[in-house]
């Protein structure tokens, strides 16, 4: 390696390092704010009227989560259809011969586009699975039903930035007050 490859890689090291750093820091500001909260004012309410409006509210935002979590499942759906298109915008790139005729061939264009190939599967099976897996937790949440699946679903939609960074702290923080547990267990019980 010269001196003038090693730059960008030293370069783009940084640039992950900040990316990562800054990741992490985002992710101990939402801890810190939410372990860090106000305790609630006392309400004014009767004790029932003021446990049906949270319920009311809980309901509500776990409804929200559930049409979440189908949008999400939509926007793998999208990627499922762009990886597709690339691949066919690649494959008629990388198919056609009379294209590479004047470059000298270290490897065959066609022999790249085979390696690659399993790109694309690794990709359109990870998109399928977080596809199958927030329509079932969108399911889950409507029906208030195997909440610790959707909390996991939660967890694991933070590694997709941002989006389902987002919709993985919210899935997180509605999910985890006890409220919304006792509504859970309420409407297993009620059925």
């Amino acid at each position: 390696m010269g001196g003038g490859e090693i730059i960008p890689i030293l370069v783009l090291l940084v640039i992950l390092a900040v990316v990562v750093v800054g990741f992490l820091g985002l992710i101990y500001l939402i801890i810190r704010a939410v372990l860090s909260r106000p305790p609630p004012a006392p309400s004014t309410l009767p004790p029932d009227v003021a446990n049906q409006n949270q319920q009311r509210r809980d309901r509500e935002q776990v409804k929200l989560l559930a049409i979440f979590h189908f949008l999400f499942a939509g926007l793998a759906f999208a990627g499922i259809g762009f990886l597709c298109v690339h691949y066919a915008i690649m494959h008629t790139v990388f198919s056609n011969p009379d294209m590479w005729k004047s470059q000298p061939q270290t490897m065959p264009p066609k022999a790249f586009l085979d390696a690659f190939v399993w790109f694309y599967l690794f990709m359109g099976v990870i998109l399928l699975i977080g596809l199958a897996l927030n329509v079932l937790s969108g399911l889950f949440l409507l029906r208030k039903r195997n909440r610790l699946f959707s909390l996991i679903i939660g967890g694991l939609n933070c590694l997709q930035i941002p989006f389902g960074t987002a919709l993985g702290v919210f899935t997180i923080l509605v999910l985890s007050r006890e409220s919304v547990r006792q509504l859970y267990v309420g409407e297993v019980e009620s059925t």
